[in-house]
């Protein structure tokens, strides 16, 4: 089951918020192969947070942008290692399961480094090739390597050693011996009662017998030896090849390495591994702790997150990261932008006052009753898109369904659309430039980029005291965003009027509105951005561009 987001746009709106929780909840009714998620890309004003309490709903979670993460791609299956388990069993992963590399983790899963092809060869591959290697014994691991039993167990539980074979005459073996230190000597050997006796004076640190059929066989008194004796049921040979195998991992360990989160983009993981000239990254939690593995096949895969755009068309205007996403489906009710798709998609466009409209629809559509509290983010979406239905932008259809709607739930809308907008915070308790940037649309027309804000509020009045500290904030995102001019349409919900504040700009002369001074307009009757404001703007441009 795949996951797709369904995302509004930036600075969401109450329609954005509403229809992308409605839309996910229509999409996982009807579609059982994907899992829908809503997600937001900006912060949640007071309007919505007013609708959300009363429909009993969570918001949508933040996602600051949809770019691949690692934890998309990554495998969560994760076989590890503790620091004393044999290189044995990390070998066996690397041939049985084709795990390139074993995180080696403590009991709390707290990463403390990895062995993988690159760690075994460079143990085993002893700087000189002629000097007799020595390795790192832990005793207890001889029973989870080599087929046998402990005879005897020691008193030490870690040792470091060489490997010597019982197989030649006894003289020419004491004389080997005595060359060696013997505190530091494995003995392997078969049955060579005279060799084990010397080992056994000597103080060996383990023993190793072969060709032993049963406990009846070992005739040597152990007694009074303080090392460790296991019998093999395997042959010499092998007993030797997997005695190198039971190394604890520890020893062969890479503990500084680089780890990356499960959130972070991939093209981070890609970068970590060409740095650090890995095949993979361990995955680690906030915690530190162990939560996957991402390889080089992984980053290589060119994964996709996918997503819907509910309440806006254009990149622009989308959550960070979109043009590498997967767009699947477009729910809108504004202008067409210039998005591009790789393939055919869904897009259900209709000029009516709100996203919500469209996604009601559907419900429709399909024949599912909306539960009360979906019904209730339907309905609050349209009444906020349509300021109570008193825009232009409003049609029949989103009349229709208002009624529709409240009889669901059995309330009456044109009292809870009061309600909703008087939730409304202040303009004087909101920054200016959070006002402007909470909806702000940016457009390029006619060789020239501006942007239009737009913010409802229950009484004109207020604006009057902050307008030079909007004109201000205005400015001030001219210059962030680089845009030509700005705008932002204050529009009293109850009386039906806005105010519009602009930047200077030379065309603002000709617009049809009657001005206040040099950077307000009255525009009684004024609700919309996009059918009535827009569309003047866009005259005035195109034709003083024509002189």
């Amino acid at each position: 089951m795949e996951n797709i987001f369904i995302i509004g746009h930036k600075n969401p709106d109450s329609d954005s918020i509403c229809s992308a929780i409605a839309y996910s909840y229509l999409k996982n009714r009807i579609d059982s192969e994907n899992r829908y998620i809503p997600m937001r890309c900006g912060n949640i004003n007071s309007q919505t947070k007013f609708i959300l309490e009363s429909a009993d709903m969570n918001a949508p979670a933040f996602v600051s942008d949809i770019y691949p993460k690692v934890k998309d791609v990554m495998s969560d299956n994760v076989v590890s290692s503790d620091e004393n388990s044999p290189v044995f069993n990390v070998m066996k992963n690397i041939e049985d399961l084709k795990i390139r590399m074993t995180p080696i983790v403590d009991i709390n899963r707290k990463i403390e480094g990895i062995v993988s092809i690159l760690e075994i060869t460079d143990y085993f591959m002893s700087d000189n090739l002629l000097k007799k290697p020595v390795y790192i014994f832990r005793p207890e691991n001889f029973k989870k390597v080599i087929d046998g039993y402990f005879y005897k167990k020691g008193i030490s539980q870690e040792f470091s050693a060489s490997v010597m074979v019982g197989a030649m005459p006894f003289e020419r073996y004491v004389n080997q011996m005595k060359k060696l230190d013997l505190k530091k000597t494995i003995l392997v050997v078969g049955k060579r009662r005279d060799i084990i006796e010397f080992a056994v004076e000597n103080e060996v640190p383990a023993i190793i017998l072969t060709g032993f059929t049963s406990e009846a066989d070992v005739d040597v008194d152990f007694e009074n030896y303080s090392g460790w004796v296991y019998v093999s049921n395997l042959d010499t040979a092998e007993t030797l090849r997997r005695l190198a195998l039971t190394v604890p991992a520890k020893y062969l360990m890479s503990s500084d390495i680089p780890v990356i989160k499960p959130y972070s983009d991939l093209s981070d993981a890609k970068n970590v591994m060409l740095t650090h000239n890995r095949r993979g990254l361990i995955v680690v939690d906030d915690n530190d702790e162990l939560v996957g593995i991402v390889t080089r096949s992984d980053v290589l895969k060119s994964y996709k997150q996918k997503m819907i755009m509910v309440d806006h068309n254009e990149l622009s205007q989308a959550v960070e990261g979109a043009e590498s996403a997967e767009i699947v489906e477009i729910v809108d009710h504004h202008r067409l932008g210039t998005i591009k798709t790789s393939k055919p998609i869904q897009f259900l466009a209709k000029p009516v006052g709100s996203t919500c409209s469209i996604i009601y629809e559907q419900f429709k559509n399909y024949d599912i009753k909306p539960e009360n509290g979906i019904a209730m983010l339907l309905l609050s979406g349209i009444l906020s898109d349509t300021v109570m239905l008193k825009s232009p932008t409003t049609t029949a259809c989103d009349i229709s369904f208002v009624e529709e709607l409240s009889g669901i739930i059995g309330l009456d809308y044109k009292e809870y659309g009061k309600e909703m907008f008087y939730a409304t915070d202040s303009l004087k308790s909101r920054k200016p430039s959070s006002v402007i940037k909470s909806d702000f649309k940016e457009y390029s027309e006619f060789e020239r980029n501006f942007g239009i804000g737009q913010v409802e509020v229950v009484n004109l009045n207020e604006i009057e005291d902050m307008k030079q500290i909007f004109i201000e904030a205005l400015d001030d995102v001219c210059k962030e965003r680089k845009l030509d001019f700005a705008m932002l349409l204050v529009t009293d919900i109850i009386n039906t009027n806005s105010i519009l504040l602009v930047t200077e700009f030379k065309e603002a002369s000709w617009l049809t509105y009657r001005r206040i001074d040099e950077n307000t307009f009255d525009l009684p009757g004024v609700l919309s951005r996009k059918k009535q404001l827009l569309p003047e703007v866009l005259r005035v441009l195109e034709e003083r561009s024509e002189k």
